[in-house]
């Protein structure tokens, strides 16, 4: 293992809870087992949103401060950061350092990124985002680089 990764290892360590690691990794593993992929993407998507009932919504009349309002709250969570940029296909937001790994393990990114699909999606369309808007992951989540892509846009 290089030292780049046993540092992003025990990064992702320690953002999971002591507390509730087991709980979480069993978790995972028996919904992992249980419940189709598209089901628990849902299911994450709703609890996503319903997480942002307890948190502000970010604001902001230019990009760059859409991006410093989302990163406050994130940083606030110890949820890591967000870049947000404008490209022709749409608006893509690169999540970085989500404590999903961490507190989920490897087998539950397939599913687990969800969480943050609903939160972003929820954002938007408290922010006025019409329903012609879709936010979707755009490429599966790259654990090496504790990175989660999403688009924000037409649907392509």
């Amino acid at each position: 293992m290089d030292k780049l990764t046993e540092s992003l290892d025990y990064f992702a360590r320690q953002q999971r809870s002591t507390q509730w690691g087991a709980f979480l990794a069993a978790f995972a593993g028996e919904f992992g087992e249980q419940i189709p992929v598209g089901e628990l993407r849902v299911l994450m998507a709703r609890l996503g949103k319903s997480m942002t009932q307890d948190m502000p919504t970010p604001s902001g009349n230019t990009v760059a401060e859409l991006q410093d309002s989302i990163n406050e709250i994130w940083f606030d969570m110890n949820w890591g950061w967000a870049k947000l940029l404008e490209k022709d296909n749409g608006l893509f937001i690169e999540h970085h350092a989500a404590p999903l790994q961490g507190a989920f393990g490897d087998q539950a990114l397939p599913w687990s990124p969800a969480i943050l699909e609903g939160i972003y999606a929820h954002w938007f369309s408290a922010m006025g985002a019409g329903s012609a808007l879709h936010l979707t992951q755009v490429e599966p989540a790259l654990p090496d680089a504790m990175l989660i892509v999403f688009r924000f846009g037409r649907a392509a």
